[in-house]
């Protein structure tokens, strides 16, 4: 992953933000909790989250989104499948997916019963061997971390809503 615009201390800054025990920002109240059983299963999470988001924006089904709104809503699917597809790929059952829906937010939880793995991106891995979801994740997202619990971790992300 190559971007121009970012800089060595970039990296190192969000890399370093994923080895920090970071409580939530807030206490959530989930709107939509998702059980995640498989990566085959995501497609059918993915269609769930996109119609709550879009609903949580007051977008009706029949109604076609604006530009602004389509890329709101890609965005925030871009995260939270980074953070249901490392939770199945990499951490251990049951997980589940909370996104708790503010004003100007969404915030997204993913919980998973493998407190032993952090969240760990990728550090000098060529190009398309992975792990570099977890930049991804900083970037878009307005906040981010994980928590650990003795028997479970939560990763998380506030995503901001732009209309």
């Amino acid at each position: 992953m190559s971007d121009p615009t970012r800089t060595p201390t970039h990296y190192a800054e969000a890399f370093a933000s994923w080895h920090t025990d970071r409580p939530l920002p807030e206490a959530v109240n989930p709107r939509l909790v998702l059980e995640l059983q498989s990566l085959r299963g995501l497609s059918l999470v993915r269609r769930q989250v996109r119609d709550f988001l879009l609903s949580s924006l007051d977008v009706a089904r029949e109604e076609e989104p604006t530009p602004a709104v389509e890329d709101t809503v890609d965005q925030a699917i871009l995260v939270i499948d980074e953070l249901t597809s490392n939770a199945i790929r990499h951490a251990v059952p049951p997980s589940s997916l909370h996104i708790g829906d503010e004003e100007h937010h969404w915030l997204v939880v993913v919980i998973d019963s493998a407190p032993q793995l952090p969240p760990t991106p990728a550090r000098e891995r060529p190009a398309g061997q992975g792990g570099y979801g977890l930049y991804v994740i900083a970037d878009l997202t307005t906040a981010h971390g994980v928590h650990y619990q003795p028997d479970h971790k939560l990763v998380w992300a506030r995503i901001k809503k732009r209309t």
